[in-house]
This record gives C-alpha cells, sequence and structure tokens, in this order.
C-alpha cells in the first residue's frame, strides 16, 4: 500500500536523507553522472533493480538547473529518463539561442543591450511538456519532500517553496504549477526574462504580481544550507530533528572552474559589461560559503579538498554536529580532469568553455566527466 506524502514526510524514522543539487546551467548533466551511480549503487544495496531516488530521499531541494533535476526526481523520474530530458532540453533551447545565431558569444556587452539570450517561451513550453500541470501542492504526483529556491527580485528576498502541508506559506504557494516555479528558479538574468508569478500572503487575501529570477543570483545557487533550514525551521513544517545521526545529507555540484580575469581591463570595464558576470559572481560565493558552513556545523562523512584559500581544511565547532554530510563536485582543470581520466584534459579552450552554463555542444563531455568523478569518488550512499 502506498504511503500518503504527508505521513512519508511526518514519519518519526532516522536518518532522515536530504539530497541537494547546485545551479549551473546546462552543467546540471554533470551532476546527473553522479546521480546515475547514486541510483545504481542504492538499487544494488536494496536489492530493488526498480529503486527511484525520489522514493530513497525524504527531501531534495534544488536551484535552479538544480531545481529543474529535483522536480523531476520527485515526481518518479529515473535518472536515465530525466539524462534523456537533458539532453532534449540543452539541444533546444541552449543550442538555438536568440542571439547566437549573428552575434558572438564573446560579444557579452553588446548582447546586454537584450532582455534575453534564450527563448523563455520555448523553455517555459519544454518544461509545461515535462511537469503537465503537477502543482507544488499535489500529494500524489510528488513522491517526496520538494524544496525550490527561487529570488523575488522585486523584492530582493531569497524565496524557498517546499511541499509540506504544515508549512506557514503552503496555501499560498501549493497552487503554483512545478514548470512556474522551475521557470522561476532558473530565470538567469541575462540568459532568460524574469519570470511573473501571481503570489499570495498567508491566508490567501491579498494577491500581487511578482518577478523573480535565478535563485543562483543568492547565496542558495548551493542549496544545502538552504534545504537543511527548510527542514528543521518549524515554519516550513518539516521540524526535523537534528544531529548527525538524524539528518543525512548528500550535496552534489555541477562543476567549478578557476576564474582568473585581467585585472587592468577589470578596472576600467564600463558598467553594462559586469552584466553578464552577475551570475556567476554570486555562484562561485555560494558555492564556497555553504561547503564552509557545512564544515564547521556538520561532520563530513568522506576526506574533502580544501575549500577555500582562506580556510583551507576546516573542522567542525560543534561538539554535536548539526547533521552528517557527503560533497560531491568536481574542479574543472587541467589537472583535476587528468586525474579523471577526461580525454580532453590538455585542452585549455575545451576546459573553459566547460565553466559556461550554457555551452549545450558539451552536454555529453560534461555528463562523462560526472561519470568518471562518481566512478572514482562515489563509494557509498548516505
Amino acid at each position: 500500500m502506498t504511503v500518503p506524502l504527508v505521513d512519508k514526510l511526518n514519519a518519526t524514522s532516522t536518518p532522515k536523507k536530504i539530497l541537494t543539487l547546485d545551479g549551473g546551467g546546462i552543467r546540471g548533466i554533470l551532476t546527473l553522472g553522479m546521480l546515475e551511480k547514486i541510483e545504481s549503487d542504492l538499487r544494488i544495496k536494496t536489492g530493488n533493480k526498480n529503486l527511484l531516488l525520489g522514493d530513497y530521499y525524504d527531501l531534495i531541494g534544488g536551484t535552479s538547473t538544480g531545481a529543474i533535476i529535483a522536480s523531476t526526481l520527485a515526481i518518479g523520474k529515473s535518472v536515465a529518463e530525466v539524462i534523456t530530458l537533458y539532453k532534449e532540453l540543452g539541444n533546444k533551447i541552449f543550442k538555438d539561442g536568440i542571439l547566437n545565431s549573428w552575434l558572438p558569444r564573446k560579444f557579452k556587452t553588446v548582447r546586454s543591450f537584450f532582455k534575453e539570450n534564450y527563448s523563455s517561451e520555448k523553455f517555459e513550453n519544454y518544461l509545461h511538456k515535462t511537469f503537465g500541470d503537477i502543482t507544488l501542492g499535489d500529494q500524489t504526483a510528488i513522491k517526496c519532500g520538494l524544496a525550490i529556491n527561487t529570488k523575488r527580485a522585486d523584492t530582493q528576498s531569497l524565496w524557498t517553496l517546499a511541499n509540506h502541508p504544515g508549512g506557514l506559506y503552503y496555501n499560498a504557494n501549493k497552487h503554483f504549477k512545478l514548470w512556474e516555479l522551475c521557470r522561476a528558479s532558473a530565470a538567469a538574468p541575462y540568459y532568460f526574462k524574469a519570470k511573473d508569478l501571481i503570489t499570495y500572503n498567508t491566508d490567501k487575501s491579498i494577491s500581487y504580481h511578482t518577478a523573480f529570477i535565478d535563485g543562483g543570483v543568492s547565496l542558495a545557487n548551493n542549496p544545502g544550507w538552504q534545504t537543511f533550514m527548510a527542514a528543521t525551521t518549524p515554519s516550513f513544517g518539516f521540524d526535523w530533528a537534528v544531529g548527525e545521526e538524524k539528518i543525512h545529507i548528500t550535496s552534489l555540484g555541477t562543476g567549478n572552474g578557476y576564474t582568473r580575469m585581467d585585472p587592468k581591463k577589470l578596472i576600467n570595464q564600463i558598467t553594462l559589461s559586469w552584466a553578464s558576470e552577475v551570475p556567476d559572481l554570486f555562484m562561485r560565493d555560494a558555492l564556497e560559503n555553504n561547503e564552509i558552513l557545512f564544515n564547521l556545523l556538520g561532520k563530513n562523512n568522506k576526506v574533502s579538498p580544501k575549500n577555500d584559500s582562506q580556510f583551507f581544511d576546516l573542522k567542525p565547532i560543534l561538539s554535536n554536529p548539526l547533521f552528517k554530510f557527503e560533497r560531491h563536485n568536481v574542479f574543472l582543470s587541467k589537472l583535476f580532469l587528468r586525474d579523471l581520466g577526461f580525454k580532453d584534459w590538455d585542452n585549455e579552450a575545451k576546459i573553459e568553455s566547460l565553466t559556461e552554463m550554457d555551452h549545450s555542444e558539451n552536454m555529453d563531455d560534461l555528463l562523462s566527466i560526472g561519470r568518471l568523478y562518481a566512478a572514482k569518488n562515489i563509494h557509498s550512499v548516505l
């Protein structure tokens, strides 16, 4: 007999298993390479060859491209199905950019005069085709807890929308369709237009026109900490107890590259030129700060590289860590990719393009990198 979703979310069994998925545009397919290994390992571990990640995890949180993956897993898609969806999405949306046919990518300043670089209409049609009219409040189609992060631009506030019926804002938000929330979470400035949504106050007595942009333009591009707070803060309804044996978090990135820009060019750069850099500026901070928080407040289940040149290896500052976690990400550099066994590790132009969020021609390579990383580094599942 199928257990009602609300009963699954309120179950007292521990540990609560949380999966969090970073933003990063087309690089989300790298994450899918890791998820493929996790799904396969869990099927072997449980003896259930049809196990789905939406059945295994109690809560999946995502931002931007991570929100799309989180939502597909939450409605019961297998990783193989999501990989197929992503390849279709990449080729339909990012391959045929509005400006790509006549304005090379390098002319970022000129491109900033336009409302968007890619077709929001095509993007929305694809998302609607994927999710249909499933709403955040659908207690049948959604198999587990789900938390989607987006940024409300008109109030400059980060919104986390979750599907626990006991949440303070659940009744005000349950009408949102998943495709709308994914579109809002992935509305990266410069790439897509902001998403207009009608929102309500808690008793739905007042409605507002709002404008949402990519959740990655905040410190939730790595949604690990935000998802943990949603899981443990009473206002979201979950209200799960903390502790290293009570909450296990698996946090997956989309790849991170080393950036070194010309200081002289930056100092003299015109204001408009900064527009295309904004998403990346926020995403890097989000990635590093969330990893620092995790290592300070949680128990790392694996040996990880230094987080930041200022902090190096971090140790927990709490005698009783708030959770146990694993963080997996790929450093998109020559040395790291060489050690993984990636075939084009010595191609500098190739590696530089891998770090971009909209190079659909890199999907097969990014998927391969995710698989190579997982084979060498993911050996057990929290």
